[in-house]
């Protein structure tokens, strides 16, 4: 019998690696969640909230419908970064003023008196014209707060799931399989442009934070020495007569 070809064995192989990995990930999100004896302090969020004037408009059950579905919250590790994310929504059509836009689905699932509230409005976005609606609660009905953000669960974690998942992970970069799972997964970000970096995402926050202690270096000096002392000069100082 004829053996296979090169290219079709390891199509093979990559859709059963495929099919093994999905099946990893559905059990991983099957695992219940560790809830913590005490919660741990993680950031802030940057959000909305209804108050009590709420009472005095007609529409009040309207405006509760309409809260409802809204993204109501942005994370950051700290109030500078909220406001970051924020503005960052804002200038991408996602908030008007301080109310979130809502978009096409979310609101043909309002109700009638709802849909009172909402304007439409369009704007482009890679050559489509796409629609979101704003959203017209009453001023003095909501306002913007800070509230501090904590950890009360972690995630469960399969040590031999993970083991085996890094193993899938390695093996579809491998020359040949990687070439093939590009071509069978070109729409995924993970297929089209993933490869191993060292400089993740923990390092990145360490570097920073490295870094900060020498934002407001005194002079030149200081920062020379540091450059000596990195490349393996004896340091020297040139204030000293």
């Amino acid at each position: 019998m004829r053996p296979d070809h090169l290219r079709g064995q390891r199509q093979k192989l990559v859709r059963h690696l495929q099919k093994e990995q999905r099946k990893i990930w559905s059990q991983n999100a099957e695992l219940p969640d560790i809830e913590l004896d005490k919660p741990i302090r993680h950031g802030w969020y940057k959000e909305i909230v209804l108050t009590e004037n709420l009472e005095r408009y007609n529409s009040k059950q309207a405006v509760e419908e309409i809260f409802a579905i809204l993204n109501k919250y942005h994370w950051g590790r700290t109030k500078k970064e909220c406001d970051k994310e924020w503005e960052k929504q804002r200038s991408a059509h996602i908030i008007f003023g301080d109310i979130p836009t809502i978009c096409n689905c979310k609101f043909n699932k309002l109700s009638d008196g709802a849909k009172e509230l909402c304007t439409p409005f369009q704007f482009r976005l890679h050559r489509i014209w796409c629609t979101r609606f704003y959203v017209r609660i009453p001023v003095h009905a909501y306002r913007i707060k800070y509230t501090r953000a904590y950890i009360t669960h972690r995630r469960r974690i399969d040590p031999n799931l993970e083991s085996r998942l890094a193993e899938i992970k390695n093996y579809l970069l491998c020359p040949g399989i990687y070439e093939e799972y590009r071509r069978s997964d070109r729409w995924s970000w993970w297929g089209r442009d993933y490869w191993p970096k060292q400089q993740n995402k923990k390092l990145r926050i360490k570097s920073k934070a490295d870094l900060r202690k020498y934002r407001n270096a005194s002079g030149r000096s200081d920062i020379e020495q540091l450059w000596e002392k990195d490349k393996g000069v004896p340091v020297v100082d040139r204030n000293r007569n």
